[in-house]
């Protein structure tokens, strides 16, 4: 993953050629984008709120709950996972990917990002309703956050909250129930995602670094339990259902590391490289397991496709074209449902775009960008089809010779 201020540099340099997305005459969803790549998408796709960099499966099982992190709106979103159907949203002051439900599945927890807070909603028959916020930190109004809360995290009996400051390079633990930091421990450089584990230990990524911090429980507390060496620009964490494997998606060498929780080693890795690239440039930045945690699902933000591994062997099986920067992933059942954060492409700042003086318009780069759903069904993927999708992802990023 790259941070609010990398993706709004990007967004903004997308803007820059002259030309804006091409839509496919038989299909609105094929397009050129303005980096000069296109979109190919598979499954169905509508829209969703600006720029989702976090994507759980709702408690029930039929609904999706997204974080939104865009210029134009940020805080939570909550759609239907088949139809991909708004059903509600509602506005934070701002947010930054941090988001979890308690164990219970009753409380939604989200990051305020920039507010230096933890917005907390009640969950209920499939809808979220705000109810309080957790301060991190004192700040006035309009003030710089300084400690920008990342990942979030809840202990196995929920009475903790195990939050990533990502500009204070700490890890906070809050109490619930009055709302107050208890602890706080060094996490690293720039702590960006938390994984909790079924027995309560805690993993921390960091970003700025090539490091995963693990914690275990101390009574109400935390403890350092050690460190791990992992590529650099660690960013999404992944438990598998048992908590043995914890696969780390490094965003800037095209690789997840899978580390043996027990040992806390890296026992292996599984590479997503750019044909014919350096190494660099595919970007994962989000993870996903299959019910059976046979098979890893990786989001290569800069692919804009996802690459799916088989676990057994380690091997690459193929790419799935999405659309425009995957940002979040879920499997449900034997779908799988791809959050796109720019969706389906922006065009030039038009004659309405930024004037001095002026607020917001339409026509500015940042105010197009919306998200996507795509909705993708998994059942009778065979080695044959995943080479026809690996194709099209190949072809839309110009990587075949041919295109």
């Amino acid at each position: 993953m790259v941070s609010n201020r990398f993706v709004l540099a990007g967004a903004i340099l997308a803007a820059c050629p002259g030309r804006g997305p091409l839509e496919h005459p038989a299909d609105p969803d094929r397009r050129q984008l303005p980096t000069g790549v296109a979109l190919d998408p598979e499954g169905r796709v509508t829209d969703v709120g600006p720029f989702p960099l976090a994507a759980l499966a709702a408690p029930e099982g039929d609904a999706l709950v997204l974080l939104l992190n865009g210029f134009r709106t940020q805080g939570i979103q909550v759609v239907t996972a088949g139809s991909g159907q708004v059903r509600q949203t509602v506005e934070q002051p701002a947010a930054f990917i941090g988001m979890s439900f308690d164990w219970a599945g009753r409380r939604l927890y989200a990051s305020g990002g920039n507010e230096d807070r933890i917005y907390v909603y009640d969950w209920r028959d499939g809808s979220a309703r705000l109810v309080d916020s957790i301060a991190l930190a004192t700040k006035a109004p309009k003030a710089p956050g300084t400690r920008y809360p990342a990942g979030i995290g809840v202990s196995p009996d929920g009475t903790r909250l195990y939050v990533a400051e990502n500009l204070a390079d700490s890890l906070a633990v809050v109490d619930v129930a009055s709302g107050r930091v208890t602890q706080r421990l060094p996490a690293g450089r720039y702590p960006y995602a938390v994984a909790v584990g079924p027995d309560g230990t805690v993993f921390v990524s960091a970003w700025g670094a090539a490091e995963v911090r693990a914690f275990r429980p101390d009574g109400a507390q935390l403890a350092p339990r050690g460190i791990v060496a992992v590529p650099r620009h660690p960013s999404a964490l992944l438990l598998d259902q048992r908590g043995d494997r914890l696969y780390v998606a490094s965003a800037s060498t095209d690789r997840v590391a899978v580390v043996d929780t027990t040992s806390l080693r890296v026992t292996g890795e599984l590479a997503d490289p750019v044909p014919g690239g350096t190494g660099e440039g595919s970007t994962p930045n989000a993870l996903a397991l299959s019910p059976d945690d046979t098979r890893l699902y990786v989001a290569g933000a800069d692919n804009n496709a996802v690459a799916v591994f088989d676990l057994a062997s380690g091997t690459l099986l193929g790419r799935i074209p999405v659309g425009w920067y995957p940002t979040a992933l879920v499997v449900r059942h034997d779908t799988l449902l791809v959050l796109n954060g720019k969706g389906r492409g922006s065009r030039p700042n038009g004659l309405d775009g930024p004037r001095p003086g002026a607020s917001r318009s339409p026509g500015y780069t940042l105010e197009q960008l919306s998200g996507t759903l795509s909705v993708i069904p998994l059942a009778g993927l065979t080695p044959e089809r995943f080479a026809a999708r690996s194709t099209r992802a190949a072809r839309a990023n110009h990587w075949s010779p041919d295109t």
